[in-house]
C-alpha cells in the first residue's frame, strides 16, 4: 500500500508545491485568509474531497470518511502570514508575508490528503482523515481581531483556540502537523521538540499631566513609572530558573502625549514565556509585583490586563515514534534533531494539552524566520519527503482497525479536558486595577 501511494503521490506533489508557492506570493494575516482558502478549495474540488469552509471564521476542514469503523486522524496546518517589512512578497495592506513557512504546511497536508484519497487508503483501512486548515496562528493584528470579537464573529484571537471552542477536535483522536525547522541548521527534520507557552500582558500607568517646563512638579510622570517597572523586571531575571526557559520581553507602545507635557499615561506591552504553565504563572506574579512597584514609587495607578497566549507544546512520544519509523526511510538518523526546546510559542501547544499531537520540524528553507529573506530552498525536503513519511504514518495508524491509535490514546495523559481548557482560558483573561490610594499604609 505504501509503495503504491508513492507512485500516486508524485503528480499530486507537483500540484501542491505550485499551490503552496502561489500562497507564499499572496500572503494574508490571520482571519483574513480568503484567497488562501480559495486556492485550497480549488485543489479539494479537483479531487472531489468534501469540505466545510468558514470554520472559525476563515478556517477550512476537508474530510475523507470511509464510513467504516476506525479512528479519526487530523492533519493540521496554519493558513496565515506574519507582518514582515521588506519581504519581496510583503502584502502592502498590512505587511503580511509568509516568513514562518505556513504556506509549506498547507502544501504538505494537501499532498497527504490528495494522495490518500487517490490511493484509496482510507477506504481500504477504515476510519477517516481530516485536513484542518486553521487561521490566525500568529498572535498579531490585534485591533482587527478585537473588532471581530466585538462583532461576535470570533471569541478567541487564535484560530486553534477558536476551533477548540467550537468543538472541532472533539471527535479527532490525534493530530499530525509540521512546521518549518529553523534555518541554518545541520538537520533535515526535528522530532519530540517542546515549545514555550506565554501570557500576553498590557500595563497602563495612569499619572497626572503638567507643563514639563513651567511646573513639572505638579505632574505625576507615568513614563518614569513605566521605566522603573522595566528596570524591576530586568532585575528579576536572575531569579528565573534555567530549566523553566523563562523569557520576558516588552515594548513601550505609548510613552506620553507630548514632549512638552509630563506623561499622563504610558502603556507597556509584553509577553511572559515559559516551558510549563506553572513556570509561566510564577514569572507572571513576579512581573506583576515589578509593575505595581513602578507605579507605587512614582505615585501612579496601574492597570494590568492579562490575555491568554498559547500553552506550552508537548509532543506525544508514542505518536512521534510512528512518524519517525517512516521518516527514517527518507532521512538519515544523524540528520534528525531530537528533544530540542524552542523558546518561541505556537497554538499547537493548546491542542497538545488535550489530544495526542506531533508537530514535526521540516527542513528545506533558507533565510531568517520572520525575516525579509525567508523562502523555500529545497522543495524536495520541504514538501516531497514530509508528504511521503506522513502518508506512511497514516497507513500504520489506520492499519489493524486503528489499533496503534487506540494504544496511543490509552497511554496519553491530557492536561485538560476541553471544558477545563476553556475555563482556564477564561480565568487567565482578566484586568486588574491597582490604585495608589489602596496601597497607602
Amino acid at each position: 500500500m505504501k509503495t503504491n501511494a508513492k507512485q500516486v503521490a508524485m503528480p499530486i506533489i507537483e500540484k501542491v508545491v505550485d499551490i503552496a508557492e502561489e500562497i507564499f506570493k499572496n500572503p494574508e494575516l490571520g482571519y483574513k485568509e480568503v484567497r488562501t482558502v480559495g486556492e485550497i478549495i480549488k485543489f479539494l474540488e479537483a479531487y472531489n474531497i468534501p469540505y466545510t469552509k468558514e470554520v472559525a471564521y476563515t478556517g477550512i476542514i476537508a474530510t475523507i470518511d470511509s464510513g467504516k469503523e476506525g479512528p479519526h486522524i487530523g492533519l493540521v496546518c496554519d493558513l496565515d502570514a506574519v507582518p514582515t517589512n521588506g519581504h519581496p512578497y510583503c502584502n502592502p495592506q498590512d505587511n503580511g508575508a509568509h516568513t514562518c513557512g505556513h504556506y509549506a504546511q498547507i502544501g504538505v497536508m494537501l499532498g497527504v490528503l490528495g494522495t490518500i484519497k487517490e490511493a484509496g487508503i482510507v477506504e481500504a483501512l477504515g476510519g477517516k482523515v481530516s485536513f484542518i486548515g486553521t487561521p490566525a496562528e500568529e498572535f498579531v493584528d490585534f485591533d482587527y481581531r478585537h473588532e471581530l470579537m466585538a462583532q461576535g464573529k470570533i471569541k478567541y484571537a487564535s484560530g486553534k483556540q477558536e476551533m477548540i471552542h467550537l468543538g472541532v477536535f472533539e471527535d479527532v483522536d490525534l493530530v499530525l502537523s509540521c512546521h518549518t525547522l529553523g534555518t541554518g541548521m545541520p538537520y533535515d527534520a526535528e522530532i519530540d521538540a517542546t515549545l514555550n507557552g506565554f501570557i500576553k500582558k498590557r500595563a497602563v500607568f495612569h499619572g497626572k499631566a503638567a507643563h514639563a517646563g513651567a511646573n513639572p512638579s505638579q505632574g505625576i510622570n507615568a513614563l518614569n513609572a513605566a521605566n522603573l517597572a522595566m528596570t524591576g523586571i530586568n532585575f528579576l531575571r536572575e531569579t528565573f530558573k534555567e530549566e523553566d526557559a523563562i523569557r520576558v520581553h516588552f515594548m513601550l507602545v505609548e510613552g506620553g502625549q507630548s514632549v512638552n507635557t509630563i506623561p499622563e499615561r504610558t502603556t507597556l506591552d509584553m509577553y511572559i514565556r515559559g516551558k510549563s504553565v506553572e513556570a509561566i504563572m510564577n514569572a507572571n506574579e513576579k512581573v506583576d509585583r515589578a509593575l505595581r512597584a513602578g507605579g507605587l514609587a512614582i505615585g501612579c495607578d496601574v492597570e494590568i490586563t492579562d490575555t491568554p497566549g498559547y500553552f506550552p507544546l508537548r509532543q506525544d512520544r508514542n505518536l512521534t515514534k510512528v512518524v519517525e519509523d517512516n521518516m527514517r526511510h527518507y532521512i538519515q538518523a544523524e540528520r534528525i534533531l531530537r528533544d530540542g526546546h524552542g523558546f518561541a510559542s505556537g497554538d499547537m501547544g493548546d491542542i497538545s494539552m488535550i489530544i495526542p499531537t506531533v508537530e514535526i520540524g521540516t527542513g528545506g528553507f533558507v533565510g531568517t524566520m520572520h525575516g525579509k529573506d525567508f523562502q523555500t530552498e529545497d522543495a524536495n525536503m520541504a514538501y516531497n519527503i514530509p508528504i511521503h513519511y506522513f502518508i506512511g504514518t497514516i497507513v500504520d495508524l489506520l492499519s489493524d482497525k486503528g489499533q496503534k491509535v487506540y494504544e496511543i490514546k490509552e497511554n496519553f495523559k491530557p492536561i485538560f479536558t476541553r471544558d477545563e481548557y476553556l475555563k482556564t482560558l477564561e480565568n487567565l483573561n482578566q484586568t486588574r486595577m491597582y490604585k495608589l490610594e489602596d496601597t497607602k499604609c
